[in-house]
């Protein structure tokens, strides 16, 4: 073989060798990979319109989710914000790289909308109609009854064994997203929408009235020509009226009761005692009705309570005489009562003041006794606003309030309010509880698997540290991984004599509330003490960390519930928002959240100070 065809051989070889190993190099990289964070398959979607879907995929890939293209961080990560369809939902994910392609599925479950009733139809939409639940009614109660149903046609209701075919009012339904956009976005809230066909009627119970266990039968008439046709549907919730009854008599029973304003609703009274005493009124579903004076009620758990014998006296008492007692950081209000009775207190801020709310109690109100070694209460005053209310207002002496408790001693009701701490440099004299969120639970996750109880332990670490070069004492809910309840942490702060008690968490969002324009840096408190300090620790989170303003929100959380001492729930950044999972997982951004907060501490004291 000549020297001239042996090179062209070996070419040949060579080039055949450097083919087969690009083939088999390509065959050995992986197609990219898809993982998606949230939503999880099969979940139940909280949102009929839009939501948010995110994960992380190979870098450098393309990814599509629906047809829409998505983007794709450095590290992988991605957000995205797109469209529903109620019903099963599909989530179909596209990432493209060199090596191929892969295909990851994602099926969720999306609520319907309400939608108009077709005119051409005839028939009453089953679960519209209300009530739903069973309902104990009393004298000058007013039920209302609804449903949807055809539009423009003729409705009426009745009750079995108490009245018929009471005329019902068709209507158009608004309906909107109050939307947690309100709450949480930008926006006041989407335009409502009408929708014709929702048909309501109302009835007022009247002294005499007595029915148990009886339905709501509710008749639709259409008109077709000269004749009519109707149909008749029943209600799921049935209705008892007892007449003129003997009142019945509760008592609060477990640790702490919380009252609503309505069932499932807001809370009206925090956190009362176990044997206090009230007249049940009316009932919904599991939800008992108390009357605590003329025009007020309020609604607790069935749970929550204990019906007494028939017959039991209905709870009152007669308040003759209060008096102050220093106990040296802390000065208690002390009011006698023959019961205990439910309570409320409102905070004011400007005068200083507490409002000491006890129902069920007529004033003889002759003496009020001071102590005379003490300094921080200013005035004691009361007033009968109306009949069964007493109302007990304490001013007090120091413009920032340090927290109050309020309970039993047998049939004593005290008012706990606590003094200024002695500060002195700095935060000398401050005792401080943090709160790391979260724990054994995950909290929230980022789209890289980053998760919210490891970044929140970061930066209460380094907080902790700051704060203790400052002078403070520091107490932690946890130092590692272990669990602690949600409801034991606060406690944790209030028997360890806490003057204040920070939350650490990092924030996602409810389904619907599109995540590119709302997001950044939030702070949360609940009783008025604590609002001064949630805006200085804002402003200095909005200050170091350069994201936007979430805002500053009044919340009713466990962790800024807590009367006793001033409490706030920070949230720097979102975990979901792929830049921002991406500075959480850095030392130097959990160094600057925790040195915003530290400023925000050292300038509410400052001002309290001065």
């Amino acid at each position: 073989m000549n020297r001239k065809k042996f090179k062209i051989i070996l070419g040949i070889f060579l080039l055949l060798t450097l083919c087969a190993a690009t083939r088999i190099n390509a065959k050995e990289e992986p197609l990219p990979r898809i993982s998606v964070v949230y939503p999880r398959e099969g979940a139940q979607i909280g949102a009929s319109d839009s939501t948010f879907i995110f994960g992380s995929v190979t870098p450098q890939s393309n990814l599509t989710i629906n047809g829409f293209k998505a983007k794709v961080h450095p590290n992988g990560a991605f957000l995205a914000f797109l469209p529903l369809a109620p019903g099963d939902f599909v989530f179909e994910l596209l990432a493209e790289k060199d090596a191929g392609a892969s295909v990851k599925k994602v099926s969720v479950k999306v609520p319907p909308g309400i939608f108009p009733v077709p005119a051409d139809s005839f028939c009453i939409i089953k679960g519209s109609i209300r009530p739903r639940q069973n309902l104990t009614l009393t004298a000058g109660d007013v039920l209302e009854t609804k449903f949807r149903g055809t539009p423009g046609c003729r409705a009426s209701f009745s009750i079995d064994g108490l009245v018929e075919d009471v005329p019902m009012t068709e209507s158009s339904q608004s309906v909107s997203t109050f939307s947690l956009e309100q709450a949480w976005g930008e926006r006041e809230g989407s335009a409502a929408s009408p929708v014709a066909g929702t048909y309501t009627g109302l009835y007022m119970v009247r002294s005499g009235d007595k029915v148990e266990g009886a339905r709501v039968l509710f008749k639709l008439i259409k008109k077709l020509g000269q004749d009519s046709v109707y149909l008749t549907e029943s209600s799921r919730g049935k209705i008892a009226i007892k007449g003129d009854r003997i009142p019945r008599v509760v008592e609060f029973v477990g640790s702490s009761v919380v009252a609503r304003s309505g069932p499932k609703l807001g809370y009206t009274l925090l956190y009362q005692p176990p044997g206090i005493r009230a007249v049940a009124s009316g009932r919904k579903g599991e939800w008992v009705r108390l009357r605590l004076a003329p025009g007020e009620d309020a609604w607790v758990h069935q749970d929550s309570i204990t019906f007494l014998p028939s017959g039991t006296p209905i709870p009152k008492s007669t308040l003759t005489a209060i008096q102050t007692k220093s106990l040296g950081r802390k000065t208690q209000v002390l009011i006698s009562l023959q019961e205990k009775l439910p309570f409320k207190v409102e905070q004011q801020t400007g005068p200083s003041a507490l409002f000491l709310t006890v129902y069920s109690v007529t004033s003889n109100t002759d003496w009020i006794r001071y102590d005379s070694r003490d300094r921080l209460i200013k005035e004691l005053n009361w007033d009968q606003p109306k009949k069964d209310v007493y109302q007990l207002k304490v001013f007090l002496n120091q413009k920032q309030q340090w927290g109050y408790d309020v309970f039993y001693e047998g049939n004593k009701l005290i008012l706990e309010v606590k003094h200024q701490p002695s500060i002195r440099s700095g935060l000398t004299g401050v005792r401080i509880c943090l709160d790391p969120g979260h724990s054994p639970d995950p909290g929230a996750v980022g789209p890289t698997g980053l998760v919210e109880k490891v970044v929140n332990l970061g930066i209460a670490e380094k907080l902790r540290k700051i704060l203790v070069r400052n002078g403070a004492e520091v107490v932690m809910t946890r130092r590692g991984s272990g669990g602690v309840t949600l409801y034991d942490r606060p406690k944790i702060a209030v028997e360890k004599d806490c003057d204040i008690l920070i939350s650490i968490h990092n924030n996602a969002l409810p389904d619907g509330v599109n995540p590119f324009y709302n997001n950044g840096t939030s702070t949360y408190y609940y009783h008025p003490q604590s609002l001064a300090l949630a805006r200085e620790i804002q402003a200095e989170l909005l200050k170091r960390l350069k994201l936007p303003d979430f805002g500053t929100y009044y919340g009713n959380l466990v962790l800024t519930r807590p009367s006793q001492l001033p409490a706030v729930l920070v949230e720097p950044a979102f975990m979901m928002i792929p830049e921002q999972e991406a500075l959480l997982k850095t030392d130097k951004f959990q160094k600057r959240c925790a040195q915003a907060i530290a400023r925000g501490v050292l300038n509410f004291v400052k001002s309290v100070k001065e």
